[in-house]
């Protein structure tokens, strides 16, 4: 008796591919997408940020203009015929004003154009290249002094909760100690300490003032995770202190840190800004809070000169708090949950 021929069915071919098998760059857009998405004021920070970067590292092919070169406008006032008598007679510019004899003047305090988007300040300079000069001074300071501020709150705080004891006493006391100085008090003392501030001072100023309280955010979130299985599983098969710290530790307290590195980078640049509206800042680079101070006293007559600096600092310190609220609502597993899919 002859045997039925067993029928195959065909795999389909077309079947859906996971996203892990997927090049990196389409993983990374899917992620950027579903972030979007699901934090939409925290991509709009994103997207601020992403801008701010862009014109900090490009700021020589996008200012138009030399942020020091003064422009010169047609002098209304001038009198051709009484500068040419002027020649013969010097005499004559003691009976009249000099404006008569000077054929062009500052463009001073101008408003927006075609040649001068945003403006001229009192100087006659071009307010759109200084603005756009002056972002990567508040870029560097912020990242810097950030970057600063967690490194050496993150190590103290680590090895503070860690160690537990008198270690965790004296660190948490000179924490108490540095944080009983007004913030602001404390960082001009430390600006005093040389004649000519620089914008090195500054950042390792303000990383310092900022220390204390990442010191107290690693130092609960290291209590913590302390009292994990695996921590103390690597304690009994005598793992190494720093190994413990750095290796199982650390890893696990990351987001936390992230957000705390995102968040305070706003918080810097504001600072940074408040130091430049002071006099405090380098006298030697364009800063947007100095730009505010400039055209403070002109605010009846050209609004503009402090307007769009102030309104700069405003929008980027906001995009940075966005961000960060929004990063860590996506890295805190507990809060997940609270708008269906996470950005990752």
């Amino acid at each position: 008796m002859a045997q039925q021929p067993i029928a195959v069915e065909r795999v389909p071919t077309d079947f859906v591919r996971s996203l892990s098998d997927r090049p990196w760059y389409v993983r990374a857009a899917v992620h950027v997408g579903r972030f979007f998405r699901a934090k939409p004021l925290g991509g709009v920070g994103v997207a601020l940020i992403v801008l701010l970067v862009v014109v900090a590292v490009f700021r020589e092919q996008l200012s138009r203009y030399d942020p020091q070169q003064v422009f010169q406008v047609p002098n209304p006032s001038y009198d051709a015929e009484l500068a040419e008598q002027a020649l013969d007679n010097p005499s004559l510019k003691l009976l009249h004003p000099p404006e008569k004899f000077e054929p062009t003047t500052l463009a001073r305090n101008l408003g927006p154009s075609s040649k001068h988007w945003l403006g001229t300040d009192n100087n006659g300079r071009d307010l759109f290249a200084r603005l756009v000069w002056g972002s990567r001074v508040s870029l560097l300071v912020g990242i810097g002094a950030s970057a600063l501020a967690v490194f050496i709150g993150s190590v103290f705080g680590i090895v503070s909760a860690y160690f537990g004891g008198w270690v965790d006493m004296f660190m948490q006391r000179l924490t108490d100690s540095l944080q009983a100085f007004p913030p602001l008090i404390l960082l001009l003392l430390m600006i005093q300490v040389i004649d000519t501030p620089n914008l090195t001072l500054i950042t390792v100023a303000l990383g310092i003032v900022g220390v204390a309280p990442v010191i107290r955010i690693v130092r609960s979130t290291v209590l913590a995770v302390r009292e994990e299985v695996y921590v103390t599983a690597a304690i009994t098969i005598g793992a190494s202190d720093l190994r413990i710290m750095f290796r199982h530790i650390l890893p696990n307290i990351v987001a936390p840190i992230i957000v705390v590195f995102t968040t305070s980078i706003g918080l810097y640049i504001l600072a940074e800004a408040s130091l430049s509206f002071l006099g405090y800042g380098d006298p030697r680079e364009i800063s947007w809070g100095k730009m505010v101070n400039e055209g403070r006293i002109l605010t009846s007559a050209a609004p503009n000169v402090a307007l769009v600096s102030g309104l700069a600092i405003t929008l980027i310190v906001l995009a940075f708090n966005l961000a960060g609220d929004a990063l860590r609502d996506v890295l805190d597993p507990r809060l997940r949950g609270r708008s269906g899919r996470s950005g990752f």
